[in-house]
């Protein structure tokens, strides 16, 4: 690695990516409610558009924290998406203030996890293929 070549911190990487992945599955989610209540999509299939929001949020985020990583860039993608995660369970309990059903839990978890891992690696890629072309 050269000299001038500068990788933000830790907390930057993290941080920023988790935030641009929440604003993405934040601004999907609400479109998709919009959606409902405009009548162009059924409200049975909701959970279904909001599994696809999580998880195109959940790639993006692990994409941007493995592109600006410093090391181990899939690594830090799913610690992204797992971060990412974690805040919209806590936004979600603390929001609603119902119980959370373990069974549907574990799906969107497992769902949120396999998207950073995908997005982990093509951050990844995305990244050694930039070193090489310098």
């Amino acid at each position: 690695m050269k000299q001038n070549d500068v990788r933000p911190m830790a907390g930057f990487v993290l941080g920023a990516s988790v935030l641009c992945g929440f604003v993405l599955t934040l601004f999907g989610m609400s479109m998709c409610a919009l959606a409902v209540l405009m009548g162009k999509l059924p409200a049975e299939q909701i959970s279904l558009w909001a599994d696809l929001c999580l998880a195109i949020g959940s790639l993006f985020a692990a994409f941007f924290a493995a592109r600006h990583a410093r090391s181990w860039h899939p690594l830090w993608g799913l610690a992204a998406g797992a971060l990412l995660f974690g805040c919209l369970v806590l936004l979600s309990l603390a929001w609603f203030g119902e119980p959370a059903h373990l069974p549907r839990l574990l799906i969107n978890a497992m769902l949120a996890l396999a998207c950073a891992a995908g997005g982990g690696a093509l951050g990844a890629k995305r990244c050694r293929r930039r070193k090489h072309r310098k």
